[in-house]
């Protein structure tokens, strides 16, 4: 074994894309292309099929690992073994088994012996690599011996062999054992990190010799980063699979993320990682991602690193100076919110929004007796597109009179198929009748029903995420708060405090309203015009919870 200069513990969840990895996901076919040659026995051969969408979520690194080998391999002549509570040494098995096309299994973890002895018969194995512990731990990463290195005890090659070879032995005595030190991981130029080429070449000399892979193309795997995944992530793309960092699991959360779906469309999706969650769940995100469409302040999360300023229940604008007139007037409302945001250093995207009113209350019962007038779709669409153009999110508000919510919103689902369209309800408004025992007090189940329409219809349409706010004065305006949905990977429900007044009597509601609230709602709070400046803000105690929607009267 050659001497080593510099010590670099692979990051393997730690990805940058990069084109020529998409560049991977660009042709062929699920199952993976590769030389055949029937003179010989030996050859690494990924799955000839894998599901379109599938979700590896153990949180333990053992038993992630071997999921992913059965998951993307059908047989592998060599094996990568490395322990499974050393950390260096699963990186350098890592970027061992990239060059040799090997799955990493994890020895002396959640996976007894016997456990791996089946995936390695089931392999057809015939030796295993096994990567032992750096022979230098205490070297940095200029070569210098530092502080307490005398106290640990340094073994011999002979004796890591020893070791490897009762280990190998364990898990299936006819199996040959070919031993890397896992201090041959070395730093390269750019960040990244590989085998030194010296110890490579020892190790692929004592392997038996093998036709060339079959692997898997058009397969991209999803990774949230978290720890213990370097094993099951390099035997995902030892087996072909192009890998992309997708932060906290959903493809839609960033920009970058959704163009390299859109980019990549590939013929399956792997997401490795418990944030991911069910197979139904990483298949919506991936279908709508895929799509490429964004939202103001980019992805597909209206929650994401963003805050909506909405310009409250707007008329809808007759005529197109109108249109012009409210798009500017949006715009203005949310300035003072972006300066404070530049100020204070948040990178937080402030939205314009725009409240359009499409069904009013009426004093009157109307033809249909429900005490609301509704707006035809084409009579609102200028307005809705005009604000859309001008990237500015568009709320349609509606009141319901004796009408359930329900009912009115799906009359808007034309409207409701262009991203960066939601709703508002606005509960003052809704009068007794059906559920409704009191005007204005509205059951936690009617706005559900809004709720489960929304989330159908994006996914139906692989849309982004929408923004459902519940515009609410008091406390009694949602009855049993505590069964409002706030769960929908599809919809993000706000329950904004709808009082206006002085600072006092707003603070005072919004304590009444969120005490004692599910955490997982989201909040919206009123401001008055020309009240937030950096100054003011600077000496104001920032409100808790931080709302995602500010409505400015």
């Amino acid at each position: 074994m050659n001497s080593r200069k510099v010590r670099f513990v692979l990051v393997a969840t730690s990805l940058a894309l990069t084109t020529s990895l998409l560049a991977a996901c660009g042709g062929g076919d699920v199952s993976g292309e590769g030389s055949e040659n029937p003179t010989q026995d030996l050859r690494a051969a990924a799955v000839d099929k894998i599901a379109p969408v599938l979700v590896l979520t153990s949180t333990d690194p053992a038993e992630l690992a071997l999921t992913a080998s059965q998951s993307f391999f059908e047989r592998a002549p060599v094996v990568v073994l490395a322990d499974a509570d050393d950390e260096t040494a699963q990186g350098a098995a890592a970027a061992a088994a990239l060059d040799l096309h090997a799955p990493v299994l994890l020895t002396g973890g959640a996976i007894a012996d016997s456990g791996l002895a089946k995936e390695v018969e089931r392999l057809g194995a015939v030796t295993a690599v096994v990567v032992t512990p750096d022979r230098a731990p205490n070297v940095d990463a200029a070569g210098v011996v530092t502080a307490g290195a005398a106290a640990v005890p340094v073994l011999s090659s002979e004796d890591l062999e020893q070791e490897a070879r009762k280990s190998v032995e364990a898990i299936d005595p006819a199996l040959d054992a070919v031993t890397l030190d896992a201090g041959a991981l070395v730093a390269t130029a750019d960040g990244g990190s590989e085998i030194d080429e010296n110890d490579l070449a020892e190790v692929r000399d004592q392997l038996p010799e093998t036709a060339s892979p079959r692997l898997l193309t058009e397969v991209l795997a999803l990774v949230d980063e978290a720890p213990g995944q370097t094993a099951a992530l390099a035997t995902a793309q030892a087996a072909g699979v192009v890998p992309l960092a997708v932060a906290g699991g959903d493809p839609r959360a960033t920009s970058a993320s959704v163009q390299a779906m859109a980019k990549a469309k590939a013929l399956a999706v792997v997401g490795i990682g418990e944030s991911f969650g069910t197979v139904d769940d990483l298949t919506a995100r991936v279908r709508a991602a895929e799509t490429g469409v964004e939202l103001v302040g980019g992805g597909q999360l209206v929650s994401e690193g963003k805050r909506f300023v909405v310009l409250p229940s707007t008329t809808v604008p007759s005529t197109p100076a109108k249109v012009a007139e409210m798009v500017e007037k949006a715009a203005s409302r949310a300035e003072p919110y972006v300066e404070v945001a530049t100020v204070a250093g948040d990178e937080t995207v402030t939205v314009p929004t725009v409240e359009l009113v499409v069904t009013e209350a009426s004093g009157a019962a109307g033809k249909d007796g429900n005490y609301s007038t509704e707006l035809a779709v084409e009579a609102v669409r200028p307005a809705v597109q005009a604000a859309l153009d001008a990237g500015q999110q568009v709320l349609l508000e509606i009141q319901p009179g004796r009408a359930s919510f329900v009912d009115q919103v799906e009359r808007y689902a034309d409207l409701l198929a262009l991203p960066g369209v939601g709703v508002s309800l606005d509960l003052d408004a809704r009068r007794a009748g059906g559920a409704v025992k009191k005007d204005g007090e509205v059951p936690a189940e009617e706005i559900n029903e809004v709720v489960s329409y929304l989330a159908g219809f994006v996914e139906a349409k692989t849309l982004p995420q929408k923004l459902l706010v519940v515009h609410a004065s008091t406390p009694r305006s949602v009855t049993n708060l505590g069964a409002l949905a706030t769960t929908d990977d599809s919809v993000v429900v706000v329950v904004h405090s709808d009082v206006a007044g002085s600072y006092s009597a707003r603070s005072k509601a919004w304590d009444a309203l969120t005490a004692g609230a599910p955490a997982a709602l989201r909040w919206g709070r009123t401001d008055l015009a020309g009240e937030v400046t950096p100054e003011r803000a600077a000496t104001t105690e920032p409100v808790a919870p931080a709302p995602l929607v500010v409505v400015v009267e």
